[in-house]
């Protein structure tokens, strides 16, 4: 953990009984059906090209899916809202990553390429590119064989940009915004949460729960992490939504993970949050996974801690290398270690965050109380 936090805030947590949480757990389930349901046909796409990694390459990628699905669920004059002003640094191309297995290390490169690179930046054929070698300390204990190369090329989409572009762009969000606070608040009356029947109970609470005029989070909107991003050659590249918050101090959150099932060491890539009160892109400040290297896929959260609050963005991995293919089910998932462990509730679609369509996230994120 960094010393660049704060303490988190504390305010009254909704309460529940056993039979509570069974029919949240029921509750849940149903609710996990009605989704799978409704996204069935996607999930099945991806997961039937994701079949053929190991053995095969062209696996389609995470963020060309997001590509395609950015205005999906959004609404305008003609059924559909208008694009995320941050879709302007969009780029579209093609990469490719090499991920060679080695008995005592792993050597992962990976390569993308997009015309307006170029011209933006003045990049050389628009050309980035990020080499990462992880050690291995026990090949015999971890899920790795002990040699292997593995390659995949994929189309490219994402919105990219130096961190410079990213924080004035967040400055004319936070300039910009028509907002209105969305927290519901404490009954008066009963002086305890209100519950409506059939709906997660919702509380008072330190975060700054806003969205902008086009319904469309912005980092500026919130005090946690709304997004997580990948570095390459100084650009930063969205990738990811977060989907999981707390007001709970970070190590208590994890520490309820790593002993429910998790593991504390976890072999991955760097990923980054924004902390909008400080305006700088932090790396990730703890994981916890079911895996260490998750050869052949794994449930994988990171965290960030600022605000005082925690984020997470939480996903499942595919076979080595890793792409991601499902983050509502790790959502589900994490929700449920915290429903069943003692003195914690998680709530599932707590925060409409419209944080976009990533895969079959569904642009909300599950709260975890205790």
């Amino acid at each position: 953990m960094t010393d660049d936090t704060t303490e988190p805030t504390s305010g009254g947590e909704p309460s529940r009984t056993d039979d509570d949480r069974e029919r949240s757990r029921a509750e849940r389930g149903r609710a996990g059906e009605s989704r799978r349901d409704g996204r069935q046909r996607t999930r099945r796409d991806v997961l039937a090209t994701t079949a053929g990694l190991v053995a095969t390459a062209g696996v389609a990628s995470q963020t060309a899916l997001a590509s395609r699905a950015s205005v999906v669920g959004s609404r305008g004059n003609d059924g559909e809202r208008p694009p995320h002003p941050h879709e302007r640094f969009r780029v579209e191309g093609r990469q490719a990553q090499q991920t060679k297995v080695r008995r005592d290390h792993v050597d992962v490169k990976l390569v993308k390429s997009a015309p307006a690179l170029k011209r933006r930046y003045g990049i050389d054929r628009g050309t980035i590119q990020r080499r990462i070698t992880f050690d291995r300390p026990e090949p015999e204990a971890d899920d790795l064989p002990e040699r292997r190369t593995l390659t995949r090329n994929d189309d490219w989409s994402a919105p990219i940009a130096k961190p410079g572009e990213w924080r004035e762009a967040f400055r004319r969000d936070a300039a910009s915004r028509d907002t209105a606070p969305a927290v519901v608040p404490d009954d008066p009356s009963a002086g305890g949460v209100v519950v409506p029947d059939g709906e997660s109970p919702r509380r008072e609470t330190a975060i700054d729960v806003t969205a902008a005029s086009d319904g469309l989070a912005r980092e500026s909107d919130y005090a946690f992490g709304v997004y997580e991003y990948e570095q390459i050659d100084g650009l930063f590249e969205r990738t990811a939504p977060m989907n999981v918050i707390s007001d709970e101090p970070m190590a208590d959150v994890v520490g309820t993970l790593t002993s429910n099932g998790y593991t504390g060491y976890v072999i991955q890539y760097d990923r980054y949050g924004y902390d909008s009160s400080r305006e700088a892109f932090r790396t990730q400040d703890d994981s916890a996974a079911t895996g260490t290297f998750g050869f052949l896929g794994r449930k994988h959260a990171k965290f960030w801690e600022f605000g005082g609050h925690t984020s997470c963005s939480a996903h499942v991995d595919d076979a080595v290398p890793h792409d991601a293919v499902s983050h509502e089910d790790a959502e589900e998932h994490v929700e449920g270690v915290f429903d069943d462990a003692s003195g914690w509730s998680g709530y599932d679609d707590y925060y409409a965050l419209e944080n976009g369509s990533y895969l079959d996230h569904d642009g909300s994120a599950t709260a975890l109380f205790r």
